[in-house]
């Protein structure tokens, strides 16, 4: 029977994975569950550029203080990865998700510069005063991990913040890859062309559209280069996971060749089949991400 579908699924276009390694405890089970500390969610904010930012935190189970994962979405937002999120809650990772200023209802007006702001502002809130009660994070040992748009806000913090421990970068966008072929398109286009590339940026964005967005990088673009970022991510650890469906300026295909010119003993990278979502893939994107975090020596202790 097993023979009959493989051979059935193969006449439909369907592609069979080898034999993967075995699942982290954190993907396939439950972790036990502590009375005393146990695991939680809750909607948060902070202030940035004082505008409020909605935000998600999740603890695992325990007292903490606890490791944590910064983890951002992309451009607009519409996918969260909140299915790797609540892997890492379970591997024993607190992890942060938020909502950039101008997107899904957090304050103020998006624009691509200001992710890396919400970033500082968000990590200034979790060393505060009062951070520890709010937060109960270990403000020494976070990571910052990002996805499209995300990945260029990940490298942009750690640019900014050394004491990030680590980096993990998934299909990160390069918005300067994209400023010659947007450059190319006559203004009198721009408004019609836009909405076609950002094709589900509008009505999810405060004050920026899809063809305010094509002009950002038409104008600036340089200025955004995930490739600036290498000698930063350069001295610390790095995971880079890109896709074989994707589009070029989310394969890090500038950052890697920058990359290779540097010493770098502690760069993790991947190339999945998959496309930008990692939509069939899920699961190895997950495995793959917490395999990383558990070689990471500030990773928590792991669960018998």
């Amino acid at each position: 029977m097993i023979a009959r579908l493989t051979v059935l699924a193969a006449a439909a276009g369907f592609a069979f994975a080898a034999p993967a390694s075995p699942l982290p405890t954190a993907i396939s089970a439950d972790p036990p569950i502590n009375l005393a500390h146990p695991a939680s969610g809750a909607g948060v904010q902070f202030l940035s550029k004082g505008e409020r930012v909605n935000a998600q935190l999740y603890l695992p189970a325990g007292a903490g203080p606890h490791p944590a994962v910064i983890l951002l979405h992309g451009l607009p937002g519409n996918e969260q990865n909140l299915d790797l999120a609540r892997a890492m809650q379970r591997a024993g990772w607190a992890v942060v998700t938020f909502h950039y200023r101008g997107s899904w209802g957090s304050g103020g007006t998006f624009t691509l510069e200001g992710g890396c702001d919400d970033v500082d502002s968000l990590l200034a809130d979790i060393g505060s005063a009062n951070g520890a009660a709010k937060w109960h994070i270990d403000p020494k040992r976070m990571v910052i991990m990002g996805h499209s748009y995300g990945g260029y806000v990940a490298a942009c913090a750690t640019e900014r913040h050394p004491s990030l421990l680590a980096t993990a970068l998934i299909a990160p966008w390069d918005p300067s890859a994209d400023v010659a072929r947007f450059a190319a398109i006559p203004a009198d286009r721009v408004a019609v062309e836009a909405p076609k590339i950002f094709d589900d940026v509008d009505g999810r964005l405060t004050g920026a559209d899809a063809a305010s967005l094509m002009t950002a990088i038409r104008d600036h673009g340089f200025t955004l280069s995930l490739a600036a970022a290498a000698p930063s991510l350069a001295r610390r650890p790095l995971l880079i996971a890109t896709a074989t469906r994707d589009d070029p300026d989310d394969q890090a295909i500038a950052l890697l060749a920058a990359l290779s010119h540097k010493a770098h003993a502690e760069l993790v990278n991947r190339r999945f089949d998959t496309d930008h979502g990692f939509n069939d893939q899920r699961i190895a994107l997950e495995t793959y991400v917490l395999d990383w975090l558990a070689s990471l020596p500030e990773a928590p202790a792991a669960k018998p």
